[in-house]
């Protein structure tokens, strides 16, 4: 599992091309597509990504930080969204949970193949 804070960060990521990319457009949907927004806000608001890498499961996420496991419930328990990142070979879910006024959050990225607690729950709540 990675937590990335910046989307600088986030486009490093090796993911599918066409994850990355409709990734990266409901990332700076907000903002209308500007970058130097978003990375603004993501920095004030302290806005991250929670990444559920393929090789992860259930028992590795029990030794995450508070931090950490307090995003991922949230993001199990009170998504805003959830949508499936279609990829013809690896298509993957995205959550996007928000947690406080301002509008601090995270977006929680997860394989389709993942059988971890929070990616099968969220694909029972994909549009």
């Amino acid at each position: 599992m990675k937590v990335i804070k910046t989307i600088s960060e986030v486009k490093q990521l090796d993911l599918p091309l066409s994850v990355m990319d409709q990734l990266i457009g409901h990332i700076l949907e907000p903002w209308s597509g500007d970058l130097t927004q978003a990375e603004k806000f993501w920095e004030e608001v302290s806005t991250c990504l929670v990444l559920i890498e393929p090789s992860d499961t259930d028992q590795e996420l029990l030794h995450v930080s508070g931090e950490v496991e307090l995003l991922l419930s949230y993001a199990v328990n009170n998504p805003e969204y959830v949508l499936v990142l279609n990829d013809p070979i690896s298509p993957f879910l995205l959550a996007l949970t928000v947690h406080t006024d301002l509008g601090s959050g995270a977006y929680l990225l997860a394989p389709m193949s993942s059988d971890t607690h929070p990616a099968r729950v969220l694909k029972e709540l994909a549009e």
